[in-house]
């Protein structure tokens, strides 16, 4: 990743490796639009860049709510930017003051950020010197006829940002085929740059001052080798039994009538559409997942009427409500019918009204369907959300269990098959199996562990990020488990690229969330080819419309020649064309509609329709975007160190530990054990690549908590312990002192900027260039028995001679201007003696 400086203009080599993204200069009032790859890393360097530079105080973060403690993870814990989460389950609230005022680091979701009594706070306090826009595609204005709307997030941006010196938006699809509604995206950042949507069209070099746009493609090592392996996706298609047959159709009969009777109901039976989405959702999963789920709805109905009969004073109902469900708690359970299981089984009743009681009490959120992120959570709410159902549902969930296809799934026969013929060849290899719902883990968990008695399953199903990241590093060892369960919790924040075999057992409506999902694996690091596996039915409507989906990107590809020597769609493409159908389809209601429509004809027109209209998008912003420079890797060359920053670094630490009576042992070329003042052993490397397949191993940066610890100690030191005084072993001619100055420059527009500066003076206190060449050798001073200068010349030097020095060198090199002022702080005195 590169930056560049925001007063010379200078490209400044921050770190390689990474993903490959150029940002423009940050100054005053410029605003900025960002796109490209690892969103969070590249806000994450700019930040440190300000940071170091003195130029960051004041920073707000805008997400979504699904992202928010995304972002607090990687830029607190990676790059220890100490940001606070501002909401009601955060760090930070407003109940009783302006926490926007008092707090200067901080997260926020946008829904929490644009109520009108937010923005008013926000705007009272003092400005940001950084506001930064997640998902900058949702600040939405639209025009209708002569009429313009603007979206509260669009609203929340207008507002604040005129409250920022900089604004950075970051989008994967900052423009959806509407060259109005990028336009207003870019008058965000630059109101002056096009008069309308035509200059902007005819003029489309100018967005090069504020659209930065990468892809994969762009990211390679210093070496222009490309950072990221390829990946190849296989579907296989299978089709179900006869019995499996027969349940599904029952099954959609089921979801038929209650999508109907939601349709109906109006407003009062969106709770039981919301159950019925989730119920096609799970079928698409396994039908052992369905199965669990109608089982706890069952049981929740029975609860429910017994509740009912209870209020209708109809004691004889109860008691038979509640005789059944003590049968089918029984029944679930596998308990006894002695005195143990009596008792247990009324622990289980009890509980289980109680949880209802809660249910039937809380409020519905249905936007929240579309994501796959809910999961178990939604298994629970397809049991328990009863207060309307189907006539007869309880009659009808009893007839749906009876035929439930026993035995093997088809699927699960599928995926038994593929990983005997992997194992067979590779006994080793680590396989990576995504499924939403608890129901099909625990299915496939024991189907594994049966077959495969020796290989070990790893289940991530949520938690905490902690809890994430054990059951990765669980999976990492060697040793360990050779197959990873994950549900939907693992779809972001853990790393899987030592593994390189990827199974999809179900598939998220969302063609999106299952790049996500791969994208657990093909990443940066993964040293072979991705390989993705979709195990899809070809008999249910879900299966259905992937694959008409994927017939549609494949059509696509073979026209303009994007379809690689495996007969694949290029990952550019369909990322680009997925990317678009997401912003102008609703899945749910997709999928939901085809449930009435099992021919899909309507289904087919309509993603159809969908499709034609996603790739005349992706064609517009091809077109827009076509004068946008490129990335090229020969122009940073020329500030690529050759590892001297690396060498020096590796020099401090060892100087630093070695100084508090610590110890530094090479144990290879690139790898160090480091013990110090009794602290736990510290394994570091210099290589990314060791550090990345070794967890015990960490890469040694400028954000190591070693470096972290003894930077700090050493700023800590006052001023007459940052004199030293030497002598070079070669060079007894030269005598004087360097000196080391934090420089702040400020501009009458509240620029400020602050750098480094070396001066160099001789013994007779003037400007000598040879000592300020010994800035890369301090290592090499020897101890020294007289000094050059006398206290009285260093206090006169320091405050009146090299402060004279420093304002011509600022001045000569064009930082100071007329307008400008400057501050210096003198950080160390070597005296060459």
């Amino acid at each position: 990743m590169f930056a560049q400086d925001a007063i010379q203009h200078q490209p400044i080599l921050m770190d390689k490796g990474t993903e490959g993204v150029v940002l423009m200069p940050i100054s005053a009032k410029r605003k900025e639009f960002a796109n490209g790859l690892g969103k969070t890393i590249e806000i994450a360097m700019i930040l440190r860049e300000l940071a170091s530079r003195g130029e960051l105080t004041r920073a707000l973060l805008i997400v979504p709510a699904g992202l928010v403690e995304n972002w607090r993870r990687e830029l607190n814990e990676t790059f220890h930017l100490d940001f606070e989460v501002f909401g009601s389950e955060g760090d930070v609230t407003d109940r009783k003051s302006n926490a926007f005022a008092k707090h200067n680091r901080l997260i926020a979701s946008i829904d929490t950020l644009k109520r009108p009594q937010r923005v008013k706070k926000l705007l009272a306090a003092p400005a940001w010197d950084l506001i930064v826009f997640d998902e900058a595609h949702h600040l939405t204005a639209y025009r209708t006829g002569n009429r313009v709307t603007k979206t509260q997030n669009f609203k929340l941006a207008e507002a604040l940002r005129e409250h920022s010196r900089d604004l950075v938006l970051l989008s994967a699809t900052p423009h959806q085929g509407d060259h109005f509604r990028f336009w207003m995206l870019v008058r965000l950042l630059n109101p002056a740059l096009f008069l309308n949507t035509d200059d902007m069209i005819d003029n489309r070099y100018r967005l090069n001052a504020v659209v930065f746009r990468r892809t994969q493609a762009d990211a390679c090592d210093a070496d222009g080798e490309p950072l990221f392996a390829r990946r190849q996706v296989h579907t296989q298609a299978f089709h179900l039994t006869d019995l499996e047959k027969h349940f599904y159709d029952a099954l959609l009969d089921y979801l038929r009538d209650g999508y109907n009777l939601a349709q109906a109901s109006g407003s009062q039976g969106r709770a039981l559409g919301f159950v019925m989405t989730i119920f096609q959702k799970i079928a698409a999963s396994s039908f052992a997942a369905v199965a669990m789920t109608l089982r706890r709805r069952l049981l929740s109905l029975t609860i429910h009427e017994a509740v009912v009969c209870d209020e209708n004073m109809d004691v004889e109902g109860r008691e038979r409500a509640l005789q059944d469900a003590r049968n089918q708690l029984r029944e679930m359970y596998g308990l006894a019918s002695d005195a143990l299981g009596r008792a247990e089984v009324e622990r289980l009743l009890a509980d289980a009204k109680v949880k209802l009681l809660r249910k039937l009490g809380e409020k519905v959120d249905v936007d929240l369907v579309e994501s796959e992120v809910r999961g178990a959570g939604d298994e629970e709410s397809a049991a328990a959300l009863v207060s309307v159902a189907l006539p007869a549902e309880r009659q009808r969930i009893v007839e749906l269990l009876q035929v439930i296809p026993p035995g093997e799934e088809s699927k699960t026969r599928e995926l038994l098959r593929a990983l005997e013929v992997l194992w067979a060849v590779h006994p080793d290899e680590k396989i990576v199996v995504f499924t939403t719902y608890l129901g099909s883990v625990d299915s496939l968990k024991s189907a594994v562990e049966e077959i495969f008695p020796g290989v070990g399953v790893e289940v991530l199903k949520g938690g905490d990020h902690g809890a994430k990241i054990a059951a990765e590093r669980r999976f990492r060892r060697p040793e360990g488990p050779r197959m990873l369960i994950c549900t939907a919790a693992g779809r972001e924040g853990i790393n899987l690229q030592f593994a390189r075999v990827l199974f999809n057992h179900d598939l998220p409506w969302n063609p999106m969330d299952v790049e996500q999902r791969i994208g657990r694996i093909h990443r940066y690091g993964q040293a072979h080819t991705a390989q993705v596996y979709n195990l899809v039915s070809a008999d249910t409507i879900e299966g259905k419309i992937f694959l008409l989906l994927e017939e549609k990107l494949l059509e696509i590809g073979k026209a303009l020649g994007k379809v690689d020597e495996f007969g694949q769609v290029t990952e550019d493409l369909r990322g680009q064309v997925l990317g678009q159908l997401s912003e102008r389809l609703s899945y749910d209601r997709l999928y939901q509609d085809a449930v009435r429509d099992p021919t899909l004809v309507r289904t087919r027109q309509e993603l159809d329709v969908a499709v034609e209209n996603a790739q005349t998008a992706r064609h517009v912003v091809w077109e827009l975007f076509q004068d946008l420079e490129g990335f090229r890797l020969d122009d940073y060359r020329e500030f690529d160190d050759g590892g001297q920053g690396m060498r020096r670094l590796i020099h401090y630490v060892r100087t630093g530990i070695h100084e508090l009576g610590g110890q530094v042992e090479e144990v290879g070329p690139t790898q160090s054990r480091v013990c110090w003042n009794g602290q736990p052993e510290w394994r570091i490397t210099t290589d990314r690549g060791e550090a990345l397949a070794d967890e015990q191993l960490t890469l040694l940066g400028l954000e190591h908590p070693l470096v972290r610890q003894l930077s700090e100690r050493h700023r800590s030191l006052e001023a007459d312990r940052r004199g030293v005084v030497g002598r070079m072993p070669d060079g007894d001619e030269l005598r004087g002192a360097l000196t080391v100055w934090r420089v702040q420059v400020h501009g009458r527009g509240g620029q400020f900027h602050q750098r480094i500066v070396t001066l160099g003076i001789d013994e007779n206190g003037q400007r000598s260039r040879d000592l300020e060449r010994l800035d890369d050798n301090w290592h090499e001073l020897q101890a020294a028995r007289t000094s050059v200068f006398d206290a009285g010349n260093r206090r006169c030097l320091a405050t009146t001679t090299l402060p004279e020095m420093l304002r011509r060198e600022l001045s000569y090199k064009g930082v100071l201007t007329d307008d400008a002022s400057f501050s210096s702080r003198l950080l160390a005195w070597v005296e060459v003696a």
